[in-house]
């Protein structure tokens, strides 16, 4: 588990992060305390660039980081839980003082985040007294809106750590926006020198399979099925079936459809693994082996018969930057992102 504090040289950093694990220690392992008041909110015990984090945030990570924890003892030394296990040595590494470095970087990062989004106008007001307002001002909305049978999208009522991840994740997507419509938008040799960097990580291509497909369709022109036509197409795939196996091709199969049917080249991405599913086709090709062909099958209005040519393990060539280009641009985005929130956390003062 790769746990970092924000990479400070001066001593404040550390002096400070010792004194707030003093503070909280004692709050660290009892269950998650109820919010205070929002009109509390000289109830913090330190400040990012000015703003201050209240100590409801830093025990909402420390309740969110529990699991994580809990989790990376098990895996890398076996341990157990126990009354003994926060403050036992494993390793060198205590559970508890992890658990307060990882809650203390993560209540520092989402503070940088909402400066960040103040900074760009998409939140007005960062505090945590304002936070708890418009969380329960949610929750009182959705709770009349259910006792009137109105129609209410999402839980009928939010735990607070959802209702953040709801906040955040709008407001985060906001700020790449505007700063992608803005400042970020990368030209051309920008977005291609990201991409020829990030390419092995991102844009390996799939495994893939490719067919001749030859198809005919038993849909009428109102686009309903013409049950008389699909059993004289069903008649001629039958026919077409026999003569490719027997060893013609599917362009001279095809005749056997007259202007019904045609002969094209697919291909298939075996890792589409939501949209193979609902494609008898797709499921098809992936079982056949190179020169082997399918039976008849039935998909959207068609039969179809399918001979695979080629295949192509996955990662053994990329993806064009040409066909993903909008990906590309996303990922730069949050990449950018990233490493302007990784900048602010170096740079920030934390008091």
């Amino acid at each position: 588990m790769n746990i970092q504090t924000p990479n400070k040289s001066s001593l404040i950093w550390l002096f400070t992060a010792v004194i707030f694990i003093l503070v909280f220690m004692s709050i660290t392992i009892n269950p998650k305390p109820k919010p205070s008041k929002a009109n509390q909110e000289d109830d913090f015990f330190a400040t990012v660039d000015g703003f201050p984090i209240h100590a409801n945030e830093f025990q909402r990570a420390i309740h969110a980081n529990k699991s994580v924890i809990i989790r990376y003892f098990y895996e890398k030394y076996g341990a157990e839980q126990s009354a003994a296990f926060w403050n036992t040595s494993y390793g060198g590494e205590f559970p508890l003082e992890l658990l307060k470095k990882k809650a203390l970087e993560d209540t520092v990062n989402l503070k940088i985040q909402q400066i960040i989004a103040m900074e760009q106008g998409v939140l007005t007001d960062i505090s945590y007294g304002s936070f708890e307002q418009n969380f329960n001002q949610e929750n009182e909305r959705r709770q009349k809106a259910i006792n009137n049978n109105q129609v209410v999208f999402g839980p009928a009522q939010y735990t607070e750590e959802a209702y953040l991840e709801y906040v955040m994740g709008n407001s985060i997507l906001s700020v790449k926006n505007r700063l992608m419509e803005r400042d970020w938008k990368p030209n051309d040799e920008q977005l291609k020198t990201f991409y020829e960097t990030k390419k092995d990580q991102l844009y390996k291509a799939p495994a893939t399979v490719k067919v001749q497909q030859l198809s005919a369709s038993f849909i009428d022109g109102s686009r309903n099925v013409d049950e008389k036509l699909k059993d004289q197409i069903m008649r001629k795939m039958e026919t077409a079936l026999a003569k490719s196996a027997s060893g013609l091709s599917f362009e001279q199969a095809a005749k056997e459809l007259d202007q019904t049917g045609k002969v094209t080249e697919q291909l298939y991405n075996l890792d589409s693994y939501r949209h193979n599913a609902r494609s008898p086709v797709a499921q098809a090709a992936a079982k056949l082996r190179i020169g082997e062909i399918s039976g008849i099958i039935e998909e959207n209005g068609h039969f179809h018969l399918i001979q695979r040519i080629e295949n192509e393990r996955a990662g053994s060539k990329y993806l064009s930057l040409e066909d993903i280009k909008e990906q590309a641009l996303r990922d730069y985005i949050d990449h950018s992102y990233k490493e302007y929130v990784r900048k602010r956390m170096a740079d920030a003062q934390l008091l």
